[in-house]
């Protein structure tokens, strides 16, 4: 009977979710900051104005194809809250797919003769897991990223029909570039676990992994020749922008000592579990535990025989991510994917758990994984509510009551050409409407080329830019003065400080208080006339 809750849409469990997600929106009124940076090019294509970031510039601003045509096409009306009305739509055909995700990975595994504990327990933790739910609301292409991982992982444990396998391939590339990685971490686990008693061998599942992936790359080549030619190259240019987090030399010992270091030492995917931007302090030390003891388990189940094979399948796939979420920079909206896979894992490794022969000694181990899985809905429920606490706060002080400010007050100020060299381009970016000279360079091939020049520093790249505005945490302004101390004096004159630390300090109970205090000061410098008189 509990094997029913997601049998069927739109059922009670179904419903849940999708009012989890609306709730936590309604509750927090998160909006992203980078939802503003795809908007601006998703609003600039409703009112006519192409689909760009700056009108007149052919720059591709933006990573996911659906995650910003459908914001346009959903931008109705006008005035200063077509951003808010568009999210709100997008929002609930967010909450849609990720209730469709967790249904279908429900049914799926139902079917596969899951024990109803551990059905529950999986799909309970996911429907409150805080980054997932966050990133399928906050403006984030997350959920339909989710919906197709969920629809590839299925179409794979069923054989690897045609239609299906394609379906699910072009749905990952239409929601991200990178979607091919989480299809390519699937195939590889199906490669290896999908061999049933009388199904394909080998050989015949490899062919039609090339052709379900050859027909699902013809559903997507119209949006690359379009790309190529509205903006001469099939990448985006936020790919091309960003840079690894790693040092030199340092990229390949992470690599090849991945495996070793997810047992004793530390990964990135040992964080995928913490709420975003942890690293910023604020949080219990417990949580780190909590999360490496998830991830441990989840990526080692594949190497458990009494796993059924869809599940071994998931755990392999979330194993062989670890290496593509070392290499990428470690921001959380990259973490719900590889999650969705974790999630599918942990509830084959409970079933496994609960399905165990060894019967009267069993029993306590039985138990033992009934209270991990108590505990895991548990922490998870915890964790929501207090992301939901601090993203309300977040959004109220540091988001509509800062960010979004200092994007009006430059609106109001600057002259119509002025360009702004920022970091966080999103809400003043958009707010503002002026030309933004963001680093790393997502909106401004500017800023990529004087990079590649060799131009790294921020006050090296001030320099040879020469904008009229600067936007500045403390911390950029102190670097830049250390390497340049003539720039913030000479050059340029502070014209006005936005701080709201004593709103954060007054705040008794705020979880993850650092990602708070790390936005809570901008300064905004203008360039002087003295050094913008040609010389």
């Amino acid at each position: 009977m509990t094997n029913r809750v997601f049998h069927r849409i739109p059922s009670p469990g179904w419903i849940l979710i999708v009012a989890v997600c609306l709730g936590f929106a309604g509750f927090t009124g998160h909006m992203w900051e980078d939802y503003f940076i795809t908007f601006r090019a998703s609003l600039n294509l409703a009112t006519g104005h192409g689909l760009v970031f700056q009108p007149g510039e052919h720059v591709h601003t933006f990573t996911s194809p659906l995650g910003t045509l459908l914001p346009a096409l959903l931008a109705l009306g006008d005035g200063a809250e077509v951003a808010v009305r568009a999210l709100w739509l997008f929002r609930i055909v967010s909450a849609v797919a990720l209730a469709s995700a967790i249904a279908l990975a429900a049914r799926t595994m139902t079917r596969s003769g899951l024990a109803p504990f551990a059905l529950v327990a999986a799909c309970a933790a996911w429907s409150l897991d805080p980054k997932t739910v966050d990133f399928s609301i906050n403006g984030m292409e997350t959920a339909l990223l989710v919906l197709f991982i969920v629809a590839a992982w299925r179409a794979l444990a069923d054989g690897a029909r045609l239609l299906p396998t394609a379906v699910a391939f072009a749905g990952l590339q239409w929601t991200r570039p990178d979607g091919c990685v989480f299809f390519a971490a699937l195939a590889a686990g199906w490669l290896v676990f999908g061999a049933t008693e009388n199904g394909p061998g080998r050989a015949e599942r490899l062919g039609r992994l090339v052709r379900g992936v050859a027909l699902g790359g013809v559903a997507y080549l119209p949006w690359v020749a379009f790309a190529w030619w509205y903006y001469g190259s099939p990448l985006p240019h936020t790919i091309m922008a960003k840079v690894s987090h790693h040092g030199p030399g340092e990229l390949g010992p992470a690599l090849l000592l991945y495996p070793w270091r997810l047992l004793f030492g530390h990964t990135a995917l040992h964080d995928v579990f913490m709420p975003a931007y942890s690293f910023f302090g604020g949080w219990p030390p417990a949580l780190a535990w909590y999360s490496r003891v998830v991830v441990v388990i989840a990526a080692g189940g594949w190497l458990v025989p009494a796993m059924r094979p869809a599940g071994r399948m998931a755990s392999l796939a979330f194993f062989l991510g670890g290496f593509y979420v070392e290499y990428i920079p470690r921001s959380p909206w990259y973490y719900p994917g590889w999650q969705a896979l974790a999630l599918v894992a942990s509830a084959f490794l409970l079933d496994a758990a609960l399905r165990t022969d060894l019967k009267p000694r069993a029993q306590g181990f039985v138990r033992l994984a009934r209270g991990a899985g108590i505990i895991f809905v548990t922490v998870q429920a915890a964790l929501l509510a207090s992301v939901a606490w601090q993203m309300r706060e977040q959004q109220s002080i540091i988001e509509n009551g800062h960010r979004r400010e200092i994007g009006l007050w430059l609106r109001a100020h600057a002259a119509k050409g002025d360009r702004v060299y920022l970091e966080p381009l999103g809400y003043v970016g958009y707010f503002s409407g002026l030309k933004m000279l963001d680093y790393p360079g997502l909106s401004s091939p500017e800023v990529v080329a004087a990079r590649r020049a060799g131009h790294r520093p921020h006050a090296d790249l001030i320099a040879v830019l020469q904008p009229e505005w600067l936007v500045l945490r403390p911390d950029q302004a102190r670097g830049i003065a250390a390497d340049r101390p003539e720039l913030l004096t000479k050059d340029y004159r502070l014209e006005h400080g936005f701080d709201v630390r004593a709103q954060v300090d007054s705040i008794r109970f705020l979880p993850g208080r650092g990602y708070l205090d790390f936005d809570a000061v901008y300064l905004v410098f203008q360039r002087t006339a003295q050094a913008a008189a040609p010389r």
